[in-house]
């Protein structure tokens, strides 16, 4: 049996499915610092090996463990996975240099595009000599991968700047939470705890750091402060968690509901309970990815509310298949508008839910086999 061994710092549920697919014809190793609770098991036969943690609390931190999981995921290729195919993903950012350090055949799966991040995230400039040797190295990496995967058209384009574009197998992303079990929202842990049965929820769960348009969604709870049919549920941490709690207490906003990080079971609660989801990228990212709470959204069915810059794949998705609306940064009056219509208007809602059970049929777990079948060794 051919052995196969996939790398990613955090192991999502896509990363789990995608190991389970590969367990049925390969022998499966993963490296990882910490696997998701979220989305489906594991298979038992599957070894785990863990490294360090990938740590997010600031750049520091994000950098060390990055450098430490490189180095170690490097001694246990040459210790213990001499004979493995490498599946090496985007996570840590340095895996594009293990190469350098091991003989094993690889592939690739590409989540985010480094250093292209790097320079959409302000971190560094085109004109340095790490885009630049990064760079230089990246069209090395690609070209020597047996397999190159990504999950947007989009990447793929940024991805073409360092090796021919059909050899980029593009494989659409899913939600780590299918909508098989739907709650009835009498019954909804989330909703009873909280006394929000009777509310209009309106979820935004992730990130709470820059380029994540946190105050706009806080100008938005502002011009909707009155209405006290809405609720905002506010889940996450990052850089702008304290601006939020201090925009709650100073512009007295008793419509928001701000929580940290919860458990996949009680999630599943919050995700079901919602009304619209928000959903945000920055101008500079948007071309770069799409979150991948968009895919949870879609899953149990919740209308988008995306708020974006310019062209993105978030806008060009949620465009194509109608299933949510697209606003700006600065269209505060079409974004109370359009949840306004949501909250009174039951054809509106009617109608994204049911271009959102289609579009949902795109997105599921089975698309991890695709990896499987486009896999050549």
């Amino acid at each position: 049996m051919e052995k196969i061994v996939i790398i990613n710092q955090w192991a999502s549920h896509i990363t789990k499915d995608i190991a389970n697919a590969f367990s049925v014809k390969y022998k499966v190793a993963l490296i990882s610092g910490q696997v998701s609770e979220s989305g489906r098991c594991l298979n038992s036969g599957i070894e785990i090996i863990k490294i360090i943690k990938y740590n997010r609390k600031n750049k520091f931190t994000r950098l060390l463990t990055w450098i430490i999981g490189t180095i170690q995921i490097i001694l246990l290729i040459n210790i213990r996975f001499k004979n493995y195919h490498l599946l090496l993903t985007s996570n840590p950012p340095l895996s594009v240099f293990i190469p350098l350090f091991c003989k094993n055949k690889y592939s690739v799966q590409i989540l985010d595009i480094y250093p292209d991040a790097f320079v959409a995230g302000g971190f560094i400039s085109k004109n340095s000599w790490i885009y630049k040797g990064w760079g230089r190295r990246n069209i090395t990496f690609f070209n020597k991968a047996r397999n190159i995967f990504t999950i947007t058209e989009s990447m793929a384009a940024t991805l073409s700047q360092y090796c021919e574009k059909d050899r980029i197998k593009v494989i659409l992303q899913w939600p780590s939470f299918d909508n098989i079990d739907l709650i009835n929202k009498n019954e909804n842990i989330f909703l009873k705890k909280y006394d929000l049965t009777d509310k209009f929820i309106i979820l935004y769960a992730g990130n709470m750091g820059l380029g994540h348009h946190i105050p706009t969604i806080i100008d938005i709870t502002k011009a909707l402060k009155e209405n006290r049919e809405i609720k905002f549920v506010l889940i996450g941490e990052g850089w702008y968690k304290q601006y939020i709690l201090d925009s709650i207490e100073n512009y007295e906003l008793s419509n928001c509901l701000v929580l940290p990080f919860q458990s996949p079971e009680i999630f599943r609660h919050i995700l079901q309970s919602a009304d619209l989801g928000i959903v945000t990228v920055s101008e500079k990212m948007g071309k770069l990815m799409i979150p991948v709470k968009t895919y949870n959204l879609i899953s149990n069915h919740i209308p988008l509310l995306v708020i974006t810059e310019g062209d993105s794949e978030l806008k060009a998705l949620v465009d194509k298949y109608k299933i949510g609306k697209c606003f700006a940064s600065i269209e505060l009056n079409y974004i109370i508008d359009y949840i306004l219509l949501l909250k009174n208007e039951k054809e509106a809602v009617d109608f994204y839910k049911s271009n959102l059970i289609e579009c949902s049929k795109l997105f599921t777990w089975e698309n991890s086999k695709i990896y499987v079948e486009n896999f050549i060794n």
